[in-house]
């Protein structure tokens, strides 16, 4: 997965997300749980259908944040219709200069 906070604006009250692409995403995945954290603050996340393309589109989910400069982590979480987790993926990025952060993993 991955996603920049380029041009993301900061503090207010309910933040969009940037755009995120997916690969190599598992066969048979219906959904994604998308959830934003910050260490172990968490700024929230929304569960939506996978779009087939492998796309979010920006300003597809809302969440709190983020607003004060840090390593900020999008978790994605791939599931079946049925609601079985087939896979997960995450990246770490700082907010809000965008570098890619040797936080966690990709």
């Amino acid at each position: 997965m991955s996603f920049s906070f380029l041009g993301s604006r900061p503090c207010v009250s309910l933040f969009d997300n940037p755009e995120i692409r997916l690969k190599d995403v598992p066969q048979g995945a219906a959904s994604i749980l998308v959830q934003l954290t910050q260490a172990d603050r968490e700024y929230g996340g929304q569960e939506v259908r996978l779009p087939k393309n492998g796309i979010l589109p920006a300003g597809a989910l809302r969440t709190f944040g983020p607003c004060n400069p840090g390593v900020y982590q999008y978790e994605v979480t791939v599931k079946s219709i049925a609601g079985e987790v087939l896979g997960r993926a995450r990246q770490s990025r700082t907010f809000p200069d965008d570098n890619e952060s040797k936080a966690g993993p990709n």
